[in-house]
């Protein structure tokens, strides 16, 4: 009787997390095609950034069809590039999105004392409801275990105060499995 009581507990936690997995995932819908593709028409964010600071990577774009959705986010390091993620923009899908997008300077494994600064590059897209993708912007960045002063001014047409969205993850960028420097990473 218990273990009967205990398995319904268990089904009914495991549909409730489905449910609301449900609603985070927006399924595709709308025009695709080249004419349809969002543009992407800068990105920028501070190029050296000290490890658990707060970085901000600034999006400027537009969609003709106003369905911009999402941004994605992608690391390259040593030749590899490692899993993207997105971001879904808040509110309504959008013809312009003009601001940054939060994340923590935090690399997968952290980093240790003494150990070397890890040189990467950011690629960002942004995509709308339909999977129409913008072309890539790209820009390298350096990432250092001590603190760097604050240089986040963005150039000139970027909405310094619009907070787009914060994710909620870290970095995917690691050393390699070729370095043999002990990071740990």
């Amino acid at each position: 009787m218990i273990r009967r009581g205990f398995r319904s507990v268990i089904v009914l936690a495991a549909l409730a997390l489905l449910g609301g997995c449900a609603e985070f995932y927006r399924p595709a819908e709308g025009p695709v095609g080249e004419a349809h593709r969002p543009r992407l028409e800068a990105a920028w964010a501070q190029a050296q950034i000290g490890y658990g600071a707060q970085w901000r990577i600034y999006v400027r774009a537009t969609d003709p069809d106003g369905d911009l959705d999402r941004v994605w986010i992608t690391f390259t390091r040593f030749g590899g590039t490692y899993p993207g993620t997105f971001v879904y923009l808040p509110g309504d899908p959008r013809r312009e999105v003009n601001g940054y997008i939060q994340m923590w300077a935090v690399p997968r494994g952290g980093m240790h004392f003494g150990q070397m600064d890890i040189h990467a590059t950011a690629e960002v897209r942004v995509e709308d409801r339909a999977g129409n993708m913008s072309a890539p912007r790209s820009f390298p960045f350096t990432l250092v275990l001590l603190r760097v002063p604050d240089k986040g001014e963005p150039p000139a047409g970027f909405a310094r105060e619009a907070r787009l969205a914060e994710m909620g993850m870290t970095m995917e960028i690691d050393l390699g499995a070729g370095d043999d420097r002990g990071s740990g990473m």
